[in-house]
């Protein structure tokens, strides 16, 4: 590892004071370390070129931004979990410094997620989502949108909007929405209408590498890329949602499982019954160990 590698630590104000000891630690490792507050944006113009791993400390959000900041750079990164679900992070706060030895070690491996795109300008710089694209009626009307992947209609739907979701955020919007969890290894995206006025207008699971072009037929939408609405489209306007960089995930050997993260996060297969009896982690009925309750 260079000596002049840094590792960047992106957090909320007031955050600074439970990252002092990561950050002793990281020096004491041999990297130089930076923190983004205000503008984490300027901060990874700024170390972004040096920069050897990128650890974000907060919830799902934080890590989602970060992740957009980072993949483009091909800059792995860690989350910590200082939020209500923390379904993506693998990290708690009191394991951090540990977590920085063991990067510093090798001792890690990285997992990949793939982002989404969309160009609305094409002198700017292409929205990306970890998570999803959604295009979304305005308000409660219904609108007609027409998916198409590869120039091959998938559907027309009377509907309120339509999911297109990464196997990351399979188990955001789209979960929500009624689509399937699908594991981040799966090289997959999830296109999910939205209370379609239809018989049969299932989740659909798709290869990645695929466009998917979601025109306006009848009404008015947002699109929103991971939570941000970014533009509008009416009758006739579209979207080309394409596979946008990847990200490097950093992943330890007692990382929970992405079944263990379904059954800690969601209650995912476990048993009405054991809900009842308030489950530990660690155990379903039948498992080893022996007590009823998920892992």
């Amino acid at each position: 590892m260079s000596a002049v590698s840094s590792i960047g630590f992106l957090l909320h104000p007031g955050e600074q004071v439970v990252v002092q000891s990561a950050i002793a630690r990281a020096q004491a490792c041999g990297f130089e370390a930076w923190t983004a507050l205000e503008d984490p944006e300027a901060a990874m113009r700024e170390h972004g070129s040096d920069t050897a791993l990128l650890v974000t400390l907060g919830g799902d959000g934080t890590f989602l931004y970060g992740a957009r900041l980072a993949a483009p750079r091909r800059i792995p990164v860690v989350g910590v979990n200082r939020g209500r679900l923390g379904f993506l992070n693998d990290v708690e706060i009191d394991a951090l410094p540990a977590a920085i030895s063991r990067f510093a070690a090798g001792d890690y491996t990285t997992q990949r997620r793939a982002l989404l795109q969309i160009a609305l300008d094409e002198a700017a710089d292409p929205v990306l989502a970890i998570n999803e694209i959604v295009v979304r009626a305005r308000d409660v009307n219904v609108v007609r949108l027409r998916v198409d992947v590869d120039d091959d209609l998938l559907g027309a739907f009377d509907a309120d909007g339509v999911v297109v979701a990464t196997a990351t955020g399979s188990t955001a919007y789209a979960l929500s929405a009624g689509g399937p969890p699908v594991d981040p290894r799966v090289r997959a995206v999830v296109v999910v209408p939205l209370a379609a006025h239809a018989v049969i207008s299932r989740p659909v699971v798709i290869p990645e590498q695929l466009d998917v072009r979601v025109t306006v037929e009848r009404g008015r939408v947002f699109v929103a890329a991971d939570g941000r609405s970014v533009a509008w489209l009416a009758d006739g306007g579209s979207i080309v949602i394409k596979p946008g960089p990847e990200l490097e995930v950093v992943r330890f050997t007692d990382s929970p499982s992405f079944n263990a993260r379904l059954r800690q996060k969601f209650r995912y297969g476990i048993p009405h019954r054991d809900l009842l009896l308030e489950p530990v982690d660690g155990d379903l009925p039948g498992a080893q160990g022996g007590a009823s309750g998920p892992p």
